[in-house]
């Protein structure tokens, strides 16, 4: 399975009139507010900073439903539900999974787009 949802982006594509450059700096701003989210989130569980955990969490969902990152996005959700009932002990494990799959997913765009990425 795909980590994007292919009728995502071709609705992205339908909307741009397949200007497949708008949907390249979708991704590129995806990249860059992704990585300092995912990051945010890793550290903010590993500090139980529940607070900017779940404004991280909630960004980076939404992030994710515009593009169509099904799988992240689900992992956000499972991870935004355990916050909201206070499923503490299952936080760390579930943001190191959002941190995984974020990567996962960059290396898919990277190797699928023509991204111009700088680490």
């Amino acid at each position: 399975m795909d980590p994007l949802s292919k009728e995502t982006i071709d609705e992205l594509l339908k909307l741009t009139g397949g200007d497949e450059s708008i949907l390249i700096e979708l991704f590129e701003s995806f990249i860059a507010d992704g990585r300092q989210l995912s990051g945010g989130i890793k550290t903010a569980a590993d500090s139980s900073n529940w607070e900017k955990l779940k404004f991280d969490v909630h960004a980076l969902k939404g992030l994710c439903g515009t593009i169509g990152a099904s799988s992240l996005f689900e992992v956000c959700k499972l991870l935004n539900d355990d916050i909201l009932v206070e499923k503490y002990d299952e936080i760390v494990p579930l943001a190191d999974e959002v941190v995984k799959n974020y990567n996962d997913l960059v290396l898919y765009i990277l190797s699928n787009y023509d991204i111009k990425y700088e680490a």
